[in-house]
């Protein structure tokens, strides 16, 4: 059955049930010109808004429509982790041709359901139009974080820890493998399919002090960039530091990539990247999570990588570039 056939009440119809989390903070839905939903007083809101466009942001060949919805909910999680915060309430929008296919669209909105309900998030409303271009969806997610105490990519001081969540390349190394179509790598594979916000995390580095906060979706050495600029400081990391996964080590011996490109440049691990006071070391150190890759310095807004050899090299602010495996990095003169 295609979208054309049921309408747009009917396809609202088809998807609305099973969208609240948490009924606590609703007071009205799916149904009416706006949603109404209960801010927590002594708290900030947050607000984010992220789009996947068919045939850009994902393709049949490497994700299902349920890991569309998934990866689409995940997007905008992170982001409210990467502020110490707390997702509450989603609407989405929705762009597709009228020849959709109706079970493709329920199996987004399944995904994307999942997503929400794992980490609290209650789907509250949105809108839905033809297009005569390539499906678009897009999500926009209300948080909260107590009072004056959003983490923000500006607060990094000279002394401070550069730390990261878990490892990162995986999504990169996931893409990869599923377009060589190689068999295995699950991991890889569940990485760039499913990734995980990290609330949790957002929420304990909030708590500690943390003084800046960025979510790896472009990449380590384009979020390091942003840090280093809106704090005004230099990032100095250490490359034999970064944590990769084995799986991802694998991968790329298999493809002949250079791991470290793909934690560098790659994007859409939605791990956590910030910085912390040096006080802290000792418990970042104790924190299975948590892996500590440099410090901050005084400086102009500038990110070096120490080599294993120590040579000291300029990170360029990009993403993976799958067409240039040259001239990513600037020798330090």
């Amino acid at each position: 059955m295609k979208v054309s056939d049921t309408g747009e009440f009917g396809f609202i119809d088809a998807i609305k049930l099973n969208t609240l989390s948490d009924e606590t903070t609703v007071v009205k839905g799916i149904g009416d010109d706006c949603a109404v939903y209960r801010a927590t007083p002594e708290y900030d809101q947050l607000i984010t808004t992220d789009m996947m466009v068919r045939g850009i942001h994902f393709s049949e060949q490497t994700t299902a429509p349920f890991d569309v919805g998934y990866r689409l909910g995940t997007a905008n999680i992170s982001d409210i982790a990467a502020m110490g915060g707390i997702p509450r309430q989603a609407v989405v929008a929705v762009a597709m041709p009228a020849d959709t296919d109706l079970g493709y669209m329920s199996a987004i909105f399944d995904g994307l359901k999942e997503v929400c309900h794992t980490y609290k998030v209650n789907l509250i409303g949105g809108d839905t139009v033809t297009t005569t271009g390539p499906l678009t969806l897009s999500v926009t997610l209300v948080g909260e974080v107590p009072k004056g105490q959003a983490v923000l990519r500006s607060g990094a001081q000279p002394g401070d820890l550069v730390v990261v969540s878990n490892t990162i390349g995986n999504s990169a190394a996931g893409l990869a493998v599923l377009l060589a179509q190689i068999k295995g790598f699950n991991f890889c594979k569940r990485a760039h399919q499913r990734p995980e916000p990290q609330i949790k995390l957002g929420q304990w580095l909030r708590q500690q002090g943390a003084t800046a906060l960025n979510d790896i979706s472009d990449g380590l050495s384009s979020e390091l960039h942003e840090i280093a600029k809106a704090s005004k400081v230099n990032i100095e990391i250490k490359g034999m530091a970064i944590p990769l996964h084995e799986e991802t080590k694998q991968a790329a011996q298999l493809l002949g990539v250079n791991p470290l490109d793909w934690a560098l440049y790659g994007g859409e691990d939605f791990q956590l990247l910030g910085t912390v006071p040096q006080a802290l070391g000792p418990l970042i150190e104790a924190h299975k999570d948590l892996h500590c890759i440099g410090q901050v310095t005084v400086g102009p807004g500038k990110v070096i990588l120490y080599t294993d050899e120590e040579e000291a090299l300029f990170l360029e602010p990009k993403g993976y570039d799958h067409f240039k495996t040259t001239d990513r990095m600037n020798i330090k003169e």
